[in-house]
């Protein structure tokens, strides 16, 4: 159904909420998705379709039928509905239920029980495969793993029916450990089972229940926030979880659990808001190492408080043969209108309509660029603000600044190498299935493989006139909310592909800012293609159009970054030196998007070529800084 028929954009007045129709013959489908991390209501023009009733395919509901009016509908956040618009007579048909096999496990003495003999094999068998191969943390997403139960940590004595969970998971490029929370509900099984956490049914003599991933279980975050309150350490199968609070979590009077949310998108972790208090994010991979998250954040609310991101009231690891691997965070909650990604597209769309309306003479000044150029202007100090702050403090080793030594160069260096000759083979293998487009651009990258290590060696020869401090590791505009008219820079993670060593290397302040500028870039080129959708960009107007707001919007805020940036030791001073420098590091990010669209959106693989062709080409006179096509 969704690769068939006509495709119908819908424009509700609330820009955070994406509508769109599919038709083919008599069948229609509605999908409703919410781009914003809060929660949104939108009511959608459906008067098309009056009287069908909307029946909502995943939790197989009916909503009640569209009318004259303007259709609501609310949705949490990044939510999504997808509706079958029905017939009336149809909504009346019973829709047979069609359930996946589930297994039954026999309890004893709560949840611990269920790992141990019989139910354990038939949980490593049978449920966590299939579970984890549909989970969106799990790396090797779609497949199913050989799992392995390798220990259990109760997180209160007082309660038997939740703790943690530790899994070997092998797939078939890796084996790596995750954690799974676990809770025993006491409701029967066919109540819950279209509850997307559960894993199996549970009996204990007549009692039924279900097994639960227990992430989003407010009973299970209130239990972590106690336990951090009280720094609580816990010890059990040769594993020791360590609860560590910072001064700026709440202490005295218990805390209380209300509007336990998980955050439902696409990353490696699972993020729960709790209520407009805490953000909890559970690490589902359990990597040795100090995560530079919690001593980032320790850094920046602790040593030198940074009021631009959101305070660390605490952090959970795991404690084993000597490792420590990270297993829980806890923020302060900030509120916020939205990421920068989601702002900058609502502006983008604005900017879009404007430019379709406007005359030729009129469309060179534009209010949503305006407004948004003044928000670039504050991005930059900002960032600037963030990089002093990590780079303040000579007397910590973990954070104070160091030289760029030439073994840095070649590293460095050897990592784009490898990474563009991967990723550079890809293309030639693939260019017969890529568009006219891409195939253009991908035969004008292929011209530089051989020149490519002389242009490297140009723009990062081994002595540099800047310092490497702590840095950010996967900054782009969705790591900033947008915060009372301010911003607030969140998830000092790093690159989650990256090993926990490597995420905590120091770097020139540089590979951050290459990071927004490829985000921006992408920001641009995601509004042109929306835009296609509703109608033909006659004469490459809007492609222009927002060519010009990319280079704009960049030099606003390379501009403000620049004049904010009193530290000497982290830019070069020489302009020359530092646009080079620059350019090392988004050929760097160019790269690694290039393989990380051809492994998972091939559509949106003409972002990277652009960005990656603009910068090998500046040596052979094309125009300055930041310029070229949105679509060469």
């Amino acid at each position: 159904m969704f690769g068939r028929g006509s495709l119908t954009f819908i424009r509700p007045a609330n820009r955070s909420v994406l509508v769109y129709v599919r038709q083919y013959e008599n069948e229609v489908v509605l999908c409703v998705a919410n781009l914003s991390r809060s929660a949104q209501a939108a009511e959608i023009d459906l008067a098309s379709w009056r009287d069908r009733v909307p029946f909502e395919l995943l939790g197989r509901t009916n909503f009640p039928p569209i009318a004259d009016g303007p259709y609501l509908v609310t949705l949490g956040p990044y939510g999504f509905f997808w509706f079958l618009l029905r017939e009336p007579d149809a909504s009346t048909i019973e829709v047979p239920m069609i359930w996946a096999e589930f297994e039954t496990l026999v309890v004893t003495d709560g949840w611990r029980s269920l790992l141990r003999g019989r139910s354990k094999s038939i949980l490593e068998r049978d449920v966590l495969p299939a579970f984890l191969a549909g989970r969106r943390w799990f790396a090797e997403r779609g497949t199913s793993p050989t799992t392995r139960i390798v220990g259990a940590v109760p997180l209160a004595a007082a309660d038997p029916d939740r703790g943690l969970a530790l899994l070997e998971a092998k797939g078939k490029r890796e084996t790596a450990n995750y954690l799974l929370p676990l809770t025993i509900k006491w409701t029967r099984f066919d109540q819950e089972r279209q509850n997307p956490n559960a894993l199996a049914a549970v009996r204990r003599g007549p009692r039924e229940g279900t097994l639960l991933d227990a992430t989003a279980d407010a009973s299970f975050i209130s239990i972590l926030l106690e336990n951090l309150r009280g720094s609580q350490t816990i010890e059990a199968d040769q594993h020791r979880i360590e609860f560590k609070p910072t001064a700026r979590l709440p202490r005295g009077a218990q805390i209380a659990i209300q509007n336990v949310r998980a955050v439902d998108t696409e990353q490696s972790n699972t993020t729960v808001l709790v209520g407009t208090d805490y953000v909890v994010k559970l690490f589902r991979r359990l990597e040795p190492g100090v995560n530079p998250e919690i001593d980032v954040g320790h850094f920046l609310t602790e040593i030198v408080p940074f009021s631009h991101t959101p305070p660390l009231l605490g952090a959970v690891e795991l404690e084993e043969n000597g490792t420590r691997s990270a297993v829980a965070i806890v923020h302060g909650f900030v509120e916020n209108q939205g990421d920068a990604w989601t702002v900058t597209s609502a502006y983008l769309d604005r900017f879009v309509e404007e430019q379709r309306l406007l005359t030729a003479e009129a469309a060179g000044h534009s209010d949503e660029q305006a407004a948004y150029l003044q928000r670039m202007d504050q991005v930059g100090r900002r960032v600037a603000e963030l990089q002093l702050a990590l780079a303040s403090r000579d007397d910590i080793v973990e954070f104070a600044p160091e030289p760029i030594a030439t073994d840095d160069v070649r590293s460095w260096t050897k990592g784009i190498l490898q990474r563009a000759g991967r990723a550079l083979d890809d293309l030639a293998h693939r260019r017969s299935d890529l568009t006219e487009t891409d195939r253009r651009l991908v035969d004008a990258l292929l011209s530089y493989r051989e020149s490519l290590p002389a242009r490297l060696r140009e723009l990062l020869p081994e002595t540099i006139d800047a310092m490497k401090i702590r840095h950010h590791g996967d900054f782009h505009l969705g790591q900033m909310l947008i915060a009372k008219d301010d911003v607030s820079i969140i998830d000092f993670e790093g690159e989650p592909r990256r090993s926990i060593e490597d995420r905590r290397r120091k770097a020139p302040a540089a590979r951050d800012v290459a990071g927004l500028i490829r985000s921006i870039d992408y920001s641009a080129t995601a509004a042109l293609e929306r835009a296609l959708k509703s109608a033909p960009d006659e004469h490459g107007k809007l492609a222009r159009a927002l060519e010009g707001w990319r280079e704009h919007s960049v030099a606003a805020f390379m501009s403000a970054y620049r004049s904010s940036l009193s530290d000497a030791r982290l830019w070069p001073q020489s302009l020359a030196a530092a646009d080079r420098l620059l350019d090392f590091f988004l050929l760097e990010k160019a790269f690694y998007e290039i393989e990380y669209e051809l492994a998972r959106r091939p559509d949106w693989l003409r972002v990277p070529l652009a960005g990656t062709w603009r910068i090998l080409s500046r040596s052979e006179g094309t125009p300055g800084r930041h310029s070229g096509p949105l679509s060469p």
